[in-house]
């Protein structure tokens, strides 16, 4: 179902911050790529905090709803980012936290408890129906527990998902999370619950007007989605150029010409990655993987993947078990 599409785990995305092990086509990435953060990379403070705003990272996003968010989506991934665990467990512990109910809300979606997820966002909603990362993280688990109902319930939680993401986006129209959520919502919902092309594009549309990276990759997206291989070329490809230093661009755009089978383009983009980021270790993922897919030059891929492993990888790196399994 479109809901099962729209919302993937967070652990399971493509492309970094993301594990690639999991998206295979143009569409996929680009789709999973939409949530990753340019501008956000930043380390959490080290000091122990029990309120969201306090806790978000130093590289401070452009709103209290966007640190929310953000934080929120990293402790979901406590493996990679267990500061961002570490704080929102002690948020969930702490009676006198304001966001106590949310931190809990986040914490059971990281552990894909989906339902336990959404109770505990409607009950940060009911306490502050005021807060746009509330309402965004609410659709989102609203659209999780979508996967696990019958259809008539899927179409209930549908609506519910593009509710919550229209109120975060009325509180915080910066919430470029929320925003990315409607735009895919638009794209995989059929048109009796409010699937429209024409609607993603508007919200691609604010995306880039708020955001220039995070526009192109929403442009892409659609055009991912509508089997626009080109387009969604074009605007990845626009990506490597405007912001040579974001690994992401790159990575989508590699593995969107893989899936064609356009190896000696795939190849290319790749080496441009080396070349241009050669202390980035998901660049030698990258390679080792491709090799694999390919069969082409698989003692570089193999020399590549040993590399990896050798390295630590950044925040949003793929993990290491999947440079093993691409090993064999």
């Amino acid at each position: 179902m479109f809901l099962a599409r729209l919302h993937a785990p967070p652990r399971r995305r493509c492309v970094p911050g993301v594990s690639l092990g999991r998206a295979r086509t143009m569409s996929a990435c680009v789709a999973l790529l939409a949530a990753t953060r340019a501008s956000a990379q930043g380390a959490a403070p080290a000091a122990a905090t029990t309120t969201v705003e306090a806790a978000a990272p130093s590289a401070a996003p452009s709103s209290a709803a966007t640190a929310a968010s953000l934080l929120c989506e990293r402790a979901m991934d406590g493996t990679r980012f267990p500061d961002a665990k570490a704080r929102m467990q002690a948020m969930a512990a702490d009676p006198s936290s304001r966001d106590a109910a949310f931190a809990r809300g986040c914490l059971f979606m990281g552990d894909d408890e989906y339902e336990k997820a959404a109770d505990a966002f409607e009950h940060a909603v009911a306490s502050d129906q005021t807060s746009a990362a509330y309402h965004f993280q609410l659709g989102q688990a609203y659209g999780a527990r979508a996967q696990h109902v019958n259809v008539f319930r899927q179409a209930i939680l549908a609506r519910r998902t593009k509710a919550e993401f229209d109120r975060a986006v009325a509180l915080d129209p910066d919430l470029i999370d929320a925003r990315v959520g409607l735009l895919s919502y638009y794209l995989f919902a059929p048109g009796i619950l409010g699937g429209s092309s024409d609607k993603a594009r508007e919200q691609a549309r604010e995306i880039r007007r708020r955001n220039t990276y995070r526009g192109g990759i929403a442009f892409a997206q659609i055009a991912g989605h509508e089997k626009d291989v080109a387009g969604a070329s074009r605007e990845l490809e626009a990506l490597t150029q405007q912001f040579p230093d974001s690994t992401a661009p790159y990575v989508a755009l590699t593995f969107g010409y893989a899936e064609r089978g356009l190896w000696p383009d795939a190849w290319a983009v790749a080496d441009r990655l080396a070349r241009a980021l050669p202390d980035a270790p998901v660049g030698r993922f990258v390679v080792g993987r491709l090799a694999a897919e390919s069969g082409q030059q698989l003692d570089r891929g193999a020399a590549a993947l040993t590399q990896y492993l050798q390295a630590t990888p950044r925040p949003g790196d793929p993990p290491l078990a999947a440079a093993h399994y691409r090993l064999g």
